[in-house]
């Protein structure tokens, strides 16, 4: 039991206070198991003005903190609330915060996110000086939290506060690396000699990702199979400084929790059911088919897809495919948010398939949860997949992943094979429209035939994607982390 060991999650985001993608989901859920296993946890986001953070009943701990920006300080405040079981830390300055969004609109990022982002690095390492906090670990994520280990180990190398305190960055998405034009160098206060020595830019520009990179004590990303992925690269640019540091460079994949993720008691969906008994999943069908403005028919299999309009989730793949996925006999059904050349295609094929297709622009929990109970399979045509959530979901939901062999999807869904009843999905490997066709027209022979569908079935009841096995790995990233720290 680590009851000693005391962590902070550094974040943008996290389920269900500010959502944006998985890693809210994430930094939702690890937390509690680690607490079950004796780790103290707490966290620190933005204030962001949210309806679910305004709801919290938090106190102001720290009317003023001054924070360095530039050659300047601004007065920040710090409020704290307890969600969940632990310490939430609610960085407050309205400027950078008091916004719709988390890091801007489905069209465009806001124009100041290297500001923002600059400004609550440097906020949570005074927070935690003024505060006295004691803290052995920092656990940061993605590029908006990437310039805390760089922090650390220059502006307060010699802080006594924080002494000790080690960091854990873990690469959720390297496709997205908070590149800015290297001006923005000048708001960190950092000098030009570690832009210079490439350690914190790339192609000419400062890469929040990269630093995090080079400056962390230990870091990781969110399968083996996206470690390979990202170590064999030449367009994320970061294959160079990772095998530099391959030997503190880890691969873990994610879990799901299953208290949250259960049809057998699922507030959001309209029956319960189990393995043992389907019969809730067939209302799950019928209400969501109605929900979607389509007319239920139990025979025609049910395709759901939640997800970000965007290239890497296979958008465009998708997008040429749908009618002729309709004409192999599927219904389909699609929630997700994101590019407005995306929305505007899907709107227009929603008028051209209305009988078919079913659509909606936007993404919430309570809608992830129905979209997933209620169809028969889920769609996952990413060109690129960190580690993915909705297969672990089909999975708990007898809802069964149909996917592209990328990332943390390849080790996940092992194609099923007939002859054996071995497996538990559908996987295709190009990225193409005859190969997703093709593992679709596997899935639907499958489904027509109802002793081959119901051990798919059974073969995804049977998966246990937790957190568990994961925890105690993020428990040995720490002390790594923290040995090494105590070394220097």
């Amino acid at each position: 039991m680590d009851t000693a060991l005391r962590v902070m999650f550094v974040t943008p985001e996290v389920s269900p206070l500010a959502i944006s993608g998985e890693l809210a989901d994430f930094v939702g859920s690890l937390p509690k198991h680690l607490r079950a296993l004796g780790a103290e946890v707490s966290l620190v986001l933005p204030r962001y003005r949210r309806p679910e953070i305004e709801a919290l009943p938090a106190e102001l701990i720290l009317r003023e903190l001054w924070v360095p920006m530039g050659g300047d300080k601004v007065k920040a405040s710090v409020w704290k609330a307890e969600a969940e079981g632990q310490s939430v830390y609610l960085i407050d300055y309205p400027k950078y915060f008091a916004r719709d969004n988390i890091y801007g609109s489905s069209r465009e990022e806001y124009l100041d996110n290297d500001e923002r982002f600059i400004f609550f690095n440097r906020a949570v390492l005074e927070f935690l000086i003024a505060s006295r906090l004691e803290v052995d670990v920092l656990h940061c994520h993605n590029w908006p939290t990437a310039l805390i280990p760089v922090f650390l180990k220059t502006h307060y190398a010699g802080t006594e506060a924080l002494r000790g305190v080690a960091t854990v960055f873990t690469l959720h998405n390297a496709a997205s690396q908070g590149c800015f034009p290297a001006e923005t160098l000048a708001l960190t206060g950092l000098g030009w000699d570690l832009f210079a020595s490439r350690r914190l830019s790339f192609n000419g520009q400062l890469n929040f990702l990269k630093a995090g990179a080079a400056f962390s004590d230990v870091l990781n990303t969110v399968s083996s199979g996206y470690k390979r992925e990202i170590l064999s690269s030449k367009e994320m640019g970061l294959a160079e400084i990772l095998k530099a540091r391959a030997g503190r460079f880890a691969g873990i994949r994610n879990g799901i929790d299953l208290e949250v993720w259960n049809p057998e008691n699922d507030p959001f969906i309209v029956a319960p059911f189990s393995a043992a008994d389907l019969s809730g999943k067939a209302a799950c069908k019928k209400s969501l088919m109605e929900e979607f403005g389509l007319t239920p028919e139990p025979e025609a299999p049910l395709l759901g897809l939640v997800t970000h309009l965007t290239p890497l989730k296979g958008l465009d793949l998708l997008l040429d495919t749908i009618p002729a996925i309709i004409g192999l006999g599927f219904k389909i059904i699609l929630a997700g948010t994101g590019e407005n050349r995306y929305e505007h295609a899907l709107n227009k094929l929603r008028k051209a398939q209305a009988e078919s297709l079913g659509l909606r622009l936007e993404m919430n929990p309570a809608l992830s949860h129905r979209i997933i109970a209620g169809s028969d399979m889920i769609l996952i045509p990413s060109r690129e997949e960190p580690c993915g959530l909705n297969q672990f979901y089909g999975f708990r939901y007898g809802t069964v992943p149909v996917v592209r062999a990328v990332g943390g999807l390849k080790e996940t869904v092992r194609p099923f094979q007939p002859a054996s009843g071995k497996g538990n999905g559908f996987v295709f490997h190009e990225d193409s429209g005859r190969a997703l066709l093709r593992a679709l027209l596997r899935a639907r022979d499958c489904y027509r035939q109802t002793e081959c569908w119901a051990k798919l079935m059974r073969a995804g009841f049977e998966e246990q994607p937790s957190w568990e096995e994961a925890a105690q790995k993020y428990l040995g990233l720490y002390r790594a982390a923290v040995n090494l720290r105590r070394k220097e």
